[in-house]
């Protein structure tokens, strides 16, 4: 086959999920197609047509310009586009491929562990790093420098994440999130390494209530509500609220500047934004904005803020959308509307759920500037073009769209075509390509141009197979529901609004018009009404429908004819036989031809494979057409392929049918006289066939098959005798021709011939196509066309003129494949074009006629019309006009036969009631039972069925329930009863105590079987204890003897400075240390025995008892508390103590079940007596109570696991087996009784010994009536002597006998005493013993606990130990790891500096290279004095002309990175333009020189560049350097830090080891600790004995009181001291007065006052003065009164003013808020209309506005500051109005 060439892929349709489209270049953008990426241009619209677009005409356009083909599916694709560099990885593939666009040349391979997958790929932003994501298990991101292909660094991730990128300003952050993750890593660069620092984002935010309380507050206040009903607390400066923590799911994320990271959330309600260097988080967008606050999903405690949400604000928002926005709901974005995002220099555009795009203001999140309307469908992802011009949109339901930013337009670049393909089929005649969905989808392609040419659509409906006809244009597409339509698609070679298409629409809207109101009167069809509402949903919607590529297809046919799915359609070859298979072992033939009718139908057996029509045009080797006869003509030859209903074998069905015998209309089975069926069996299962052609097979039927084990065998149909009488017949296959292995590996291969009779096509699951030679198999060729883990290939055909294949893979992807032809490939093409041409006239002439049958009926004004498939639509094989007829008529028969069942089923329950009413009448002995009344009895049975089967379903409900219930109750036996040794139990006082009212209760300790693990552990534990007890006195034995020897060897001197009562002091020493450490219980139990003797004498019984403890026997193995220094003594002392508190319980429960035997005892004690009891009150024949004790249910253990007949209240029920059991007991009980009776010797006996009664003598004696005398009754003076003597006789024996009787009743009641205050003995002495249990529980408990806080203690100790252990590892570890960086560093600081060196040394003579440049250059030209100025000024230009556009074009970009791109571009030198122009030679130089010139100028260029990019290096190596001689000192000085704190930590480690903490069992004293308000710690605290502290406090006090004795002498005698020396300054003082009133009188001038006043006398001699002076007074005080009220006046007016003015104030506010708010309004109106305008504009309006504000600012504090100034002068004046005036004197 490679003589012919081989196939290459020529276009591939269909868009994989969950792999991105990515940018190759600014235009050009990849996307993967299965295993294939396809490269979309965007170009300027110049055709007419477009391979993608749907939409008007667009001002871009879309097309395919290259492929690349993959050996597997794509997993990750990722670009830079700066280099048109593109990477791509695939699944279980081993490396990355890096490729260069357009050449599509490697450009480098990484190769990664084998089984690895990659989940992301990413380049940095100067494209020297590509970052790779890992899949399950490890999430690993590495990092490599791709061009070298060498590998720098790595990390684990551990946590599931997607998506992957670098910080665009810095190569050295990496981004990766994903899954509700996400973590920030930091390539740490080193002189020869790499290292990776990961920090992790947050997982919650932070407390957010605070931030949002002041504005809950505000809203609150507007709204006129309580804000305290959603705040815990507000007062007049703080407000709190109920705390507020959001856990961060972020998903996919974005970078912003300033090293910020933009991240939404899994659920597509949140915006995140984190800090990359600590990984904080806060939320900067949300689904519901309230006033600028965020409202999440926790925050839905307090319902009255939720009301105050939902009911006030965002529902009057929403119903009001004209109104003016609310103030405090400022937008409502909706949830799941965040799932993907892109950042721009103004905007966040978002999009979601909702299928739309909305731009949101960076500034002010809460605002949405625009909303888009993109799609139905959920948008996946946005992807942003390089030059931030463009943006493609892939939706959920695999669709790509194109939004221009610039025009705001959107274009649909890939619809949904690939989406569910089921099956696919091409026209002979016409290059076209159809394709059928589940999703009711028909897609017509053109083979040439690959285009789309129109699609057409029935909702609600799944196409399952579809097929072209040969020689027309008739389609054939059958459904999942068996419907069969046949459509004419000669509207598709039209334009979209052709006149034909747009007549053929105009017509069906004027015939649906028509039909409305008969469907609408007509209401008992519901399912017409719903398929014709359903079938031309589009024709309802807009205009713009139309100019979309749909396309309205002609309905010649839809039919229902089966239940089951339609899987194979196969037209005839001449086109005038359609057979359709379906599953259900039947094969439809329709008329395809003329009348288009369903004829009937073949059966088969077993399971439809494939279905082939014999061929009947041949061509012979003069390339002529074989004339066939007419009786040829009718003959048609039909062969299917079934797989046996055992599944083992297979079967070909040949059905010779003759066309001219077929039935006109449909006649169900065809009738035998026009098929003749044969059945070939084949003993394998086969999967594909396909006809031999008879060129090859000499005119014989041969047939190749594909058997189950992948092999192609030729078979031969066997030749059949004479069975013209047998209308079905069977032959057996007798073997195989020829076997040959296919190329496939995979099973479900499938055949298909060839036109040109030369070749057979095979595919497979495997994914593979092979084209065999049919002279010879072995000659073939294959390739692959689809992925077989994707599933294979679903269908494939080779077009009717061999140019290409069709391929339609499971994973929905349309392939076309092209030959690439040899010379001698061409040349057999050209042969066979010629063959064919004569095919397609011969067929041609059979597609006339059809042709004209089509168009009469388009002609016609009824219409089939077409509408989804409904699941109760029935089967109806005529033409819809018949089939409304006929179903009309049924429907008017059903009717009439109904109402006539309807008139006949009342008669007879009328004629019913009339009989029961009848019989009620009747006597009882007359009357019929109910049942005899039943009619139906089939009813009832059903309905006793329906009730048996409900009672045995609930039956088996109500076992399993109680199944469940005694599993449970077995569970909870096992773990809580069995497993005890010891279960719970109680025991209960008698009476109840005085003093609580309540009956003493005291338990057990319930114990645990132990394991025989644990009890071999805790054996083996006491065992070495006793062991190591028994060794330690032998041990300290020794010890002593060796301090002994030592002692003895000490000289002479040191034995006579002893002191001789040494030994008495240390000897007792160490058992003073042993008895404070193994005796620490016992010691402070001495100090309060001591303390305890101090008592009183005549101590109560209950504080004797309060004495009793129990003592286990394992005390004596405990340690030392001082000796616990090593966490192994610690764990033995936890077992030993566990063991103590068992052995405790132990002993308890020994005295509680003797407490529990004895109540039992006095309980059979009670009841004896009791039963005394009970017969003496019975005999004294008196009323009285008796007390019977009883046990508890809380007293009975396993009364918990028994019930009582009493608590089922429910009936039991009783099965059949469990009735029988009784009644043969009851039949048995009844025999025995009958037996007893016959011959009783029981009662025989009875009767003989006891006269019948077991009655007690003493009981007839106390019965016995004297018999009275008859006389008695007769008067006194009738009595005789002898009835006198009888009566007193009588009298006598009656004394006698009732004294006998008081005397045994005085008995009785004796022992009714002693009984009754036995048992009252009995109860005391329990209770009081119970009492004493109770107090022996409580001191065990006490006990218990304290054994149980050393544990605690102990285990503190353990973990404390371990916490150091850990830490001093951790130190040592990072030690080791500092002094490892450290010698790293030391070590590569002197090779650096080399580098260093080296680099300098480079650098000087790259710089002594250029100035060797110039030098030549003035060498060279210096000699040309009048042109050297001119040629050294343009030799040292350098202009970068293209720098300015540049600058513009980014101005204006989006991109937020534009000016990092600009320092990029300008670092790189793109953008420079050193080119000279040929104006500036200078006049009269010459050429050649200019040249020369020229060149050297080069030269010198190339040269600055060498000198720059040299000096880059230097700089980089210089601060490389400096870095790493500051990262050497910095891990020097923490290495010294570290080791000073080794010693620190052992110092710790020391005090924790001997710092121990002893419990003491101490009765409470004297506390002179100072005491904290919860616990007080008495780690500093130290317990010294009471007495010493007495006889300190003695000694104490004695000499204070000496020494208040001598203060108090010496205080009487300094008192007397003092009051000397005070009476002595006293005279002093008194005399030095008495001198100098002596001086002053002697020294005193005498003047006429004085002397008047000597000679008149006292004061009141000068009364005219007084009366002056009080006059004046009078006056001050009138004065200051009338200028008080003056002021009040004063004051009062300024009050006013100050009034007017306030609300002039308020009135001035509103009028400046109303002003603020037009403003607003404006400034808003304002910005839209600037929007529309450049940026310069833009800017020229801020500035504007800026210099208006400040205008308007500017005057408005002028004109303040006038009526400021005013308003002081106002008040100046005031303040002089009210300075006091005095009047003269």
């Amino acid at each position: 086959m490679e003589f012919y060439g081989e196939f290459a892929l020529g276009n591939s349709r269909g868009i994989t999920s969950n792999i991105k489209p990515v940018h190759v270049t600014p235009t050009i953008f990849c996307y993967s197609s299965g295993n294939c990426l396809n490269f979309v241009e965007r170009k300027k619209r110049e055709q007419s047509y477009s391979y993608y677009s749907d939409e008007l005409p667009f001002q871009y356009i879309y097309q395919d310009v290259n492929h690349k083909i993959t050996n597997n599916c794509i997993t990750a694709i990722a670009s830079y586009t700066r280099a048109s560099i593109f990477a791509f990885t695939e699944f279980n593939g081993d490396s990355v491929n890096i490729y260069k666009y357009p050449s599509l040349l490697p450009r480098s391979t990484i190769t990664l562990s084998p089984k690895e997958n990659v989940k992301g790929l990413a380049f940095s932003g100067d494209g020297k790093y590509l970052a790779i994501l890992t899949d399950f298990p490890n999430y690993t991101v590495y990092i490599w420098k791709w061009e070298k292909e060498k590998f720098l660094c790595s990390y684990d991730i551990g946590k599931k994440v997607d998506y992957i990128s670098f910080n665009p300003l810095n190569r050295n952050n990496i981004c990766v999130s994903g899954n509700g993750h996400i973590f920030f890593l930091e390539i740490i660069e080193s002189f020869k390494s790499q290292s990776i620092n990961c920090v992790a984002g947050e997982f919650s935010t932070k407390n957010v209530s605070n931030y949002i309380a002041d504005r809950i507050v505000t809203l609150s206040k507007i709204n006129n509500m309580d804000s305290n009903l959603f705040l815990n607390s507000i007062d007049d400066n703080t407000v709190e609220c109920n705390p507020i923590y959001m856990k961060l799911m972020p998903d996919k994320h974005k970078w912003n500047i300033d090293n910020i990271i933009i991240a939404n959330s899994l659920d597509g309600d949140y915006l995140y934004e984190y800090d990359i260097m600590t990984g904080e988080c806060k939320i900067v967008l949300s689904a519901i904005y309230l006033g600028g606050v965020l409202l999440n999903k926790e925050y839905m405690d307090n319902k009255h803020f939720v009301d105050l949400i939902n009911d006030e604000l965002i529902n009057s928002y929403n119903e009001d959308k004209n109104s003016l926005k609310n103030h405090y709901i400022e937008d409502y974005i909706g949830s799941n509307n965040i799932n993907t995002f892109i950042i721009t220099t103004k905007d966040i555009l978002i999009a979601g759920k909702d299928g739309t795009i909305k731009w949101i203001n960076l500034e002010n999140n809460s605002v949405i500037e625009k909303t888009e309307y993109i799609s139905d469908s959920k948008i996946e992802d946005l992807i942003i073009s390089p030059n931030y011009d463009e943006i493609l949109i892939y939706t959920k339901s695999n669709k790509l769209y194109s939004y221009d930013l610039i025009e705001h337009k959107k274009a649909m670049i890939i619809d949904d075509y690939s989406l569910q393909i089921t099956s696919m089929d091409s026209y002979i005649l016409d290059n076209i390509v159809v394709t059928c969905s589940s999703g009711g989808s028909i897609y017509f392609w053109n083979c040439d141009t690959y285009s789309l040419l129109g699609k057409y659509n029935i909702n609600n409906t799944k196409f399952t197979e579809i097929k072209c006809s040969p020689v027309s244009n008739i389609l054939a597409v059958g459904s999942e529901n068996g419907v069969i339509r046949i459509y004419d698609t000669e509207n598709v070679k039209y334009s979209p609004d052709s006149e034909w298409n747009t007549q053929l629409v105009n017509k069906y809207k004027e015939f649906r018009k028509s039909l409305n109101p008969s469907n609408n009167e007509n209401e008992k069809e519901p399912s017409n009404d719903d398929s014709d509402s359903n079938k031309f949903e589009y024709l309802n919607e807009d205009d713009n429908n139309t100019n979309m590529n749909y396309k309205e297809l002609f309905l010649i046919l839809r039919n229902k004819i089966s239940d089951f799915p339609i899987k194979h359609l196969s037209f005839e070859p001449n086109g005038s036989l359609l057979a359709i298979g379906v599953q259900e072992e039947q094969i439809f033939l329709m008329d395809s031809c003329s009348k288009f009718t369903i004829l009937g139908y073949l059966n088969y057996k077993g399971t439809i494979i494939d279905i082939i029509w014999e061929t009947d045009i041949i061509l012979d080797d003069d390339e002529e057409v074989e004339p066939e006869t007419e009786q040829d003509l009718n003959i048609k030859t039909l062969y299917v392929l079934v797989i046996d209903p055992n599944g083992k074998s297979s079967s070909i069905y040949k059905y010779v049918i003759n066309s001219s015998l077929l039935p006109k209309e449909y006649s169900e089975k065809i009738d035998d006289s026009c098929v003749t069926c044969y059945i070939y069996k084949i003993s394998d299962v086969v999967s594909g066939f396909s006809q031999i052609p008879k060129q090859y097979s000499e005119g014989k039927e041969m047939f190749n098959l594909v058997t189950i084990d992948k092999s192609i065998k030729q078979y031969l149909l066997p030749s059949v005798g004479n069975h013209s009488e047998d209308v079905q017949v069977e032959v057996e296959f007798n073997g195989y021709m020829n076997e040959m292995k296919s190329n496939h590996y995979k099973n479900g291969i499938r055949l298909q011939a060839i036109n040109n009779n030369e070749w057979l096509l095979s595919y497979s699951l495997d994914g593979y196509v092979s084209i065999y030679m049919n002279m010879d198999l072995k000659e073939n060729m294959k390739f692959l066309a689809a992925l077989s883990s994707k599933g294979g290939i679903r269908k494939c055909q080779m077009r009717f003129d061999c140019k290409k294949i069709i391929t339609l893979g499971y994973d929905n992807i349309l392939r076309f494949w092209e030959w690439k032809l040899t010379p001698n490939g061409k040349k057999r093409l050209i042969e066979f074009n010629s063959e064919l041409q004569l095919i397609i006239n011969l067929k041609s002439t059979f597609g006339d006629n059809i042709r004209s049958v089509v168009n009469s009926l388009k002609k016609s004004p009824h219409f089939q019309l077409d509408y989804p498939d409904n699941e109760n639509e029935k089967i109806y094989l005529y033409s819809q006009e018949t089939q409304k007829n006929e179903t009309d008529l049924l429907n008017q028969n059903i009717m009439e036969f109904q109402e006539k069942i309807k008139n006949k089923i009342e008669e007879l329950r009328l004629r019913y009631i009339e009989l029961v009413e009848q019989n009620n009448k009747l006597k009882d002995i007359e009357k019929l039972e109910p049942l005899e009344f039943t009619i139906d009895f089939d009813e009832k049975n059903r309905l006793n069925a329906e009730l048996e089967e409900e009672v045995d379903k609930y039956r088996k409900q109500l076992e399993k329930e109680n199944l469940k219930m005694q599993i449970i109750k077995e569970r909870i036996k096992n773990e809580c009863w069995d497993s005890m040794s010891v279960v719970g139990k109680t025991i209960k006082s008698f009476k109840e105590n005085k003093l609580t009212g309540k009956k003493i209760k005291v338990t057990n300790y319930p114990l645990r079987k132990k394991t025989e693990k644990e009890q071999r552990n805790i054996d083996r534990i006491i065992k070495m204890r006793k062991n190591q007890l028994r060794i330690e006195p032998l041990i300290d034995k020794i010890n002593a003897d060796k301090y002994k020897e030592i002692d003895s060897l000490m000289g002479n001197s040191n034995e006579e400075t002893n002191n001789p009562s040494a030994p008495t002091t240390t000897a007792p020493a160490p058992t003073t240390t042993t008895n404070t450490g193994a005796n620490s219980k016992t010691a402070p139990a001495n100090t309060n025995a001591n303390t305890n003797t101090i008592a009183n004498a005549n101590t109560s019984e209950n504080e004797v008892v309060s004495e009793i403890k129990l003592k286990s026997n394992y005390e004596d193995l405990l340690f030392n508390s001082f000796d616990l220094v090593t966490n192994e003594r610690k764990r033995i002392q936890i077992f030993i103590l566990e063991e103590i508190i068992i052995d405790i319980k132990k002993q308890f429960n020994e005295k509680f079940d003797e407490q529990v035997k004895s109540k039992n005892d006095i309980l059979s004690k009670v009841e004896e007596k009791n039963e005394r009891i009970q017969t003496i009150i019975e005999e004294l024949e008196i009323k009285e109570e008796i007390f019977q004790p009883t046990l508890d249910d809380d007293e009975i253990p396993d009364s918990c696991l028994k019930i009582d007949e009493s608590e089922i209240k429910a009936e039991k029920y009783l099965t059949e087996e469990e009735k029988k059991k009784l009644e043969e007991k009851r039949l048995i009980e009844e025999q025995r009784l009958r037996e007893r009776l016959e011959d009783n010797w029981q009662e025989r006996a009875l009767q003989e010994m006891m006269n019948g009664t077991l009655v007690d003598k003493n009981d007839n004696d106390k019965k016995i009536q004297i018999p009275k005398p008859e006389c008695m009754n007769k008067p006194k003076e009738e009595l005789t002597e002898d009835e006198i003597k009888q009566i007193k006789e009588y009298e006598k024996k009656v004394e006698a006998f009732m004294e006998e009787q008081e005397k045994y009743k005085k008995v009785l009641e004796t022992e009714l005493k002693k009984h009754q205050g036995f048992i009252t003995d009995l109860l005391t002495n329990h209770d009081d013993e119970l009492n004493k249990l109770f107090r022996l529980k409580l001191s065990t408990d006490q006990l218990i606990y304290q054994n149980e806080l050393k544990i605690i203690k102990l285990y503190q100790g353990i973990l404390f130990w371990e916490k150091i252990e850990y830490q001093n590892a951790a130190l040592k570890k990072h030690m080791e790891d500092l002094t490892r960086e450290k010698i790293k560093f030391t070590s590569e600081i002197p090779e650096i500096k080399k580098d260093l060196e080296k680099y300098k040394e480079d650098y000087e003579q790259i710089v002594h290279k250029d100035k060797e440049i110039e030098k030549a250059f003035k060498k060279e030209f210096h000699q040309y004095e009048h042109f050297f100025e001119t040629l050294y000024r343009v030799f040292k230009k350098r202009d970068k002309n293209t720098i300015d556009s540049n600058d513009e074009k980014l101005k204006n970009s989006l991109n937020p990175f534009k000016d990092y791109e600009l320092k990029l571009d300008i670092s790189n030198d793109k953008t420079a333009n050193y080119e000279i122009n040929d104006e500036e030679i200078p006049e009269g130089f010459e050429t050649e020189l200019w040249n020369k010139m020229l060149e050297m100028r080069s030269r010198k260029i190339e040269s600055e560049k060498e000198v720059q990019l040299m000096l880059k290096k230097l700089n980089k190596m210089q601060i490389l350097t400096q870095n790493y001689i500051k990262e050497s000192e910095n891990y020097k000085q923490r290495c010294e830090n570290g080791n000073k704190r080794i010693p620190e930590i052992e110092e710790y480690i020391f005090q924790g080891i001997y710092n121990l903490e002893c419990l003491f069992q101490l009765k409470q004293g004297q506390v002179e600790y100072p005491q904290s308000l919860v616990v007080t710690d008495y780690s500093d605290a130290v317990l010294i004995n009471r007495k010493i502290i007495e006889q300190l406090n003695e000694i104490i006090l004695s000499l204070g009181n000496s020494k208040i004795e001598a203060l108090k002498e010496m205080k009487e005698y300094r008192k007397g001291i003092s009051a000397l020396e005070w009476e002595n300054k006293v005279l002093d003082f008194q005399a030095d007065d008495l001198i100098l009133k002596t001086k002053h009188i002697q020294l005193l001038r005498v003047t006429k006052h004085i002397q008047d006043y000597i000679r008149v006398g006292g004061e009141d001699k000068f009364p005219a003065e007084m009366q002056a002076l009080e006059r004046r007074g009078e006056y001050s005080e009138k004065s200051f009164l009338h200028k008080v009220e003056n002021k009040k006046m004063i004051i009062d007016k300024i009050n006013d003013e100050i009034q007017v003015k306030l609300k002039e104030n308020v009135k001035l506010d509103k009028k400046i808020k109303s002003l603020e708010e037009a403003v607003i309004e404006r400034k808003k109106i304002n910005d839209i209309e600037v929007s529309h305008h450049n940026y310069s504009d833009k800017c020229n309006d801020v500035k504007y506005q800026e210099i208006i504000e400040r205008r308007h600012l500017i005057d408005l504090a002028r004109l303040q500051a006038k009526d400021i100034s005013i308003l002081r002068d106002e008040v100046e004046k005031l303040r002089l109005k009210t300075f006091p005036a005095f009047p003269s004197a």
